[in-house]
């Protein structure tokens, strides 16, 4: 990511609800822990605003064992952090039972910026009721404060929680997490019911197996400085004031202070930031799965990006309107594995098998499609290819971009739309020579008998070069002129049209949807995907002073 993320876990253990399945109601906490939990978020906050930023952190979240809310020193905290022109985003996991107008005036006075604030509201309904809880949720959207609320996905619940959605706002997403302990699979009436009710509920059945490295974007801090990975992974040698001394010991934080010594402004972006991960060059993880939210919603991974946005964790849906997903690399891993994967109380949903889409990422394309997403191909491969490839999730695409951009299709309302750009007749009798000359065959992609692709494809075990490269493209121009592009994809040489790309084919999908590129989003792996990557839309970051995102 490019930020990273801190969430703050604090020594809070208690909570005013008491509800009979938590064990954090069970014991209040006395006036002197409250006052220890107390000291102890006061001192990381002052510690996170005097290194945070050389640490190239963007979000805080806190994540309590019990209730953080209904005290007012977090509200001050969060103020104090949102305010800060570097912070992009701040928010807690709540209950929602804190008064509104109090809290929020707390907020205000200790100068917190709405905008920034983000509130991960769970709905127990042994302590409130839906209607309450609702008209809470529209209270917080009413002041312009991101949420997103949830609840166990407990199967006797399911009817309150389908009258907990009529409820809520269409814009509100109701997330619903696995029951631990239900000890049997949910039935595949309870899942889809479960799917109506939240999109991305099968992410919660297909765990993704535990990899560390992929856990580079966030730290959890305890109360007592002590750090992990995630909230499921063991403690880190490093302790949080460690990391804040090093980060003030690091070239950025010398760089700083002699900025501020001369008197000149500091500007963020201007020096190498102090990374985290290098505190830890060797974590271990224990875990076979991460087998919450926190845990695999937090993985630095770009399918986590597309489906909620830069700081993941908050939950909170970006709902782009059209995805564009390269094939080869990126809905097929190269080299992935056959793996079952089970949750913990005994679904197998999928079986992931070489060269196909796995589970975790069809189990994001369900949630995709289901939230109203036109999901589109942006693929090397021919449109029959690309379909054979993808049986399995070719129910949720509406066509997309094929042949490298040489042919483009949108399937809607039971109406197919085309686009070709067709090479010129000449181009076969330039390359028939080449198929000699480099042992090679001449393969084409037709409609109609004219070809608006064609590959010089060659042994796997011999790329193609650069010279060799050149040597066909000068032949081809010497002919056609600039009409053609020529690029090389492993032991294929492809030649298309110059007007087709990917980029130029999301375009062209985006008139006919009548969407703008930055309402979509992309994802590929290749020099090929990078103009349609950085056209579909991101983030936009305003520098300092940020106060959301798009």
């Amino acid at each position: 990511m490019d930020s990273h993320m801190i969430l703050y876990r604090g020594s809070l253990k208690s909570c005013n609800y008491h509800c009979s399945y938590c064990p954090f109601s069970k014991k209040p906490l006395s006036e002197k822990e409250l006052g220890k939990d107390r000291e102890q978020w006061k001192a990381f906050v002052e510690t996170f605003q005097a290194h945070g930023r050389r640490m190239r952190i963007g979000a805080l979240m806190v994540v309590p064992y019990g209730e953080a809310l209904i005290h007012s020193w977090y509200w001050e905290g969060l103020a104090r952090i949102s305010a800060l022109p570097w912070i992009e985003a701040v928010g807690a996991q709540t209950n929602f039972s804190f008064l509104v107008e109090k809290s929020l005036g707390i907020f205000g006075t200790a100068g917190g910026i709405r905008e920034k604030l983000r509130l991960w509201a769970t709905f127990h309904p042994e302590m409130t009721t839906i209607l309450e809880f609702a008209d809470k949720c529209r209270q917080i959207r009413d002041r312009g404060i991101s949420l997103s609320v949830g609840a166990v996905g407990v199967p006797g619940n399911i009817e309150l929680l389908q009258k907990l959605r009529k409820e809520l706002p269409k814009e509100t997403y109701l997330w619903l997490n696995r029951m631990d302990g239900l000890e049997r699979p949910y039935t595949k009436e309870e899942i889809e019911a479960c799917l109506e009710i939240d999109s991305y509920f099968l992410r919660e059945l297909t765990p993704p197996p535990a990899e560390v490295t992929s856990c580079k974007g966030r730290l959890f801090v305890e109360g007592d400085g002590r750090l992990r990975l995630c909230n499921i992974g063991q403690v880190l040698d490093e302790r949080w004031e460690g990391i804040c001394r090093r980060a003030e010991e690091s070239p950025a934080g010398l760089q700083e202070r002699e900025k501020k010594k001369q008197g000149e402004d500091f500007a963020y972006g201007s020096f190498n930031h102090f990374n985290h991960w290098d505190f830890a060059p060797n974590p271990e993880c224990k875990r076979r799965r991460c087998t919450c939210y926190l845990a695999y919603g937090g993985r630095e991974e770009e399918w986590n990006r597309m489906l909620f946005g830069p700081y993941p964790l908050f939950r909170i849906p970006r709902r782009p309107k059209a995805v564009f997903l390269d094939l080869e690399g990126t809905l097929i891993p190269p080299k992935e594995e056959a793996l079952t994967v089970n949750n913990e109380s005994g679904n197998c949903l999928a079986r992931s098998k070489r060269g196909e889409i796995p589970a975790v990422v069809l189990a994001g394309l369900e949630g995709l499609f289901r939230d109203g997403s036109f999901l589109l191909f942006a693929t090397t491969l021919p449109f029959e290819d690309g379909i054979r490839r993808c049986k399995k999730a070719c129910r949720f695409f509406s066509g997309g971009i094929f042949a490298d951009g040489a042919h483009i299709v949108l399937e809607r309302n039971g109406e197919k739309k085309e686009r070709y750009f067709f090479l010129d007749g000449s181009v076969l009798r330039v390359l028939e020579p080449f198929e000699k000359k480099f042992a090679c065959r001449l393969l084409t992609c037709q409609k109609g008998g004219r070809v608006y692709k064609a590959t010089l494809f060659r042994s796997i075990h011999k790329p193609w070069e650069t010279q060799e490269i050149e040597g066909v493209l000068a032949a081809l121009r010497d002919t056609t002129g600039n009409k053609v592009r020529c690029f090389a994809e492993g032991n294929c040489l492809q030649i298309v049209d110059a007007k087709a790309d990917k980029a130029k084919g999301v375009l062209v999908l985006c008139e006919w949807l009548g969407i703008a590129p930055e309402e979509t989003y992309a994802i590929g792996d290749s020099e090929e995907d990078a103009g349609m990557v950085k056209l579909c839309g991101k983030e936009r970051r305003t520098g300092e002073g940020c106060n959301g995102f798009v």
